[in-house]
Parts: C-alpha cells; sequence; structure tokens
C-alpha cells in the first residue's frame, strides 16, 4: 500500500452535508432580522469556522457571529444533523480500505460531538480509529491541529504513509502543515481551482480513484 492511514474530512467529503447547513444558518439570520444570502454563498458555510463564515458572508462582528452561532445550533444539534447524505461510495470505500488493513479516522473542523453522533447513526463506528473535531467553543479551527492530534492518538510516526483527504483549501493546508500528504475530492463544495492553487497531490472524481490511489494501484 502506498498509504497505511487515511485521514477524512467530513463536510462535503464523506458527506452532503448542505441541507442541514444551510437551513440553520437561514434559521439564524431570519431570527436576527437579516435577510439569508442566496445559495450560491452559502456554500461557503461548509468548511470554515462558523465565526469566520459569519464575517466573511455577512459582514458580522465578533458579538453577532457569537449570537448567530448560538441560533444555528439550537437548529442543527435537533435537527440539521441529520440532514444529510453520504457520497455515493463512500461507506464502500471506508470497508474496502478497512479490508485492506487502512487505518481510517476523521478530521474536521465540525464539532466533535456531532461527528460522533452523526457516525453513530449512521452504523460506521466500527470504522474509525479516531474521530477529531473542535469543540463548540472553537472559533478559528486550524485543520493541522486535529490531523497532529489523530496522529498522536493513532500512534502513527512515519507520516509519509498518511493522507488527508478533503474538498476545500483548508483541508489542503492542513496537510501540509502537518507533513503529510493530501487528495482533493472534486465531489465536494470547493472547486478544481481551489484545490490546484492549495497544492493538492491528487485530485479524485469518485471513491474508485481514491481507493486506487491509496493501495498505489
Amino acid at each position: 500500500m502506498k498509504y497505511d492511514a487515511v485521514l477524512f474530512d467530513f463536510d462535503g467529503t464523506i458527506a452532503e452535508t448542505g441541507e442541514g447547513i444551510f437551513n440553520g444558518i437561514r434559521r439564524a439570520l431570519e431570527l436576527m432580522g437579516v435577510t439569508p444570502p442566496e445559495d450560491e454563498k452559502l456554500r461557503y458555510f461548509v468548511g470554515p469556522p462558523l465565526q469566520e463564515s459569519f464575517s466573511v458572508i455577512c459582514g458580522f462582528d465578533n458579538e453577532q457571529s457569537t449570537e448567530a452561532i448560538r441560533l444555528y445550533r439550537e437548529y442543527y444539534a435537533e435537527t440539521g444533523i441529520y440532514e444529510l447524505h453520504l457520497y455515493d461510495g463512500m461507506e464502500q470505500l471506508f470497508r474496502k480500505l478497512k479490508d485492506a488493513g487502512v487505518k481510517l479516522a476523521v478530521a474536521s473542523a465540525k464539532p466533535e460531538i456531532y461527528l460522533k453522533k452523526i457516525v453513530e447513526r449512521f452504523g460506521m463506528s466500527d470504522l474509525f480509529e479516531g474521530i477529531a473535531g473542535t469543540d463548540l467553543k472553537d472559533r478559528h479551527a486550524d485543520k493541522s491541529v486535529m490531523i497532529n492530534r489523530l496522529l498522536k492518538n493513532m500512534d502513527i510516526t512515519d507520516v509519509g504513509r498518511v493522507l488527508m483527504v478533503g474538498d476545500r483549501f483548508y483541508d489542503i493546508e492542513g496537510a501540509k502543515k502537518a507533513g503529510v500528504d493530501s487528495a482533493g475530492v472534486l465531489f465536494g463544495y470547493g472547486s478544481r481551482e481551489e484545490l490546484e492553487k492549495a497544492g493538492a497531490d491528487f485530485l479524485v472524481n469518485n471513491t474508485d480513484e481514491l481507493f486506487d490511489i491509496v493501495l498505489g494501484n
């Protein structure tokens, strides 16, 4: 195998989570008396920390962003968290890689408490050796922090045999900072241009291509 361990981003990589996130953002903004932006701008909220997204897209200051996040999570924690679906072939990919002896983990800027609930709901708890997300107080998540935490917890010392998979430049930059290779998926929320500019080692169109990369086919 080319890689002994693969770390996956969640939103836009493992699952299409836009529906729940968008619904939560719309509700939060409406409660604040703000007209929600069009769907194209809402896409920005998938991946980056919410504090950053509310600042960039809505022009909120720190206090406004904090209140928007509170309102968003009221909806998301109960309903939006499960308004998602796994990308085609993703669960099958996990099971094939695990059968091949590859260690799997999740590294996401999503709150860890949500990640664990989703993984359990979808019956995938047995597939991952680690799940690293943020805590609910994190405002500026650095993906390399999650990656390094997983490497330590999984007792991985050869970073040259680790692959980080994600759909945004945050995933690629985090991988570079942690010293691991990266693969950008083209079916998520980032563009080819974004992933190429960030310096992804691989670009993949589907789970079959990703499987071949991991096994060195």
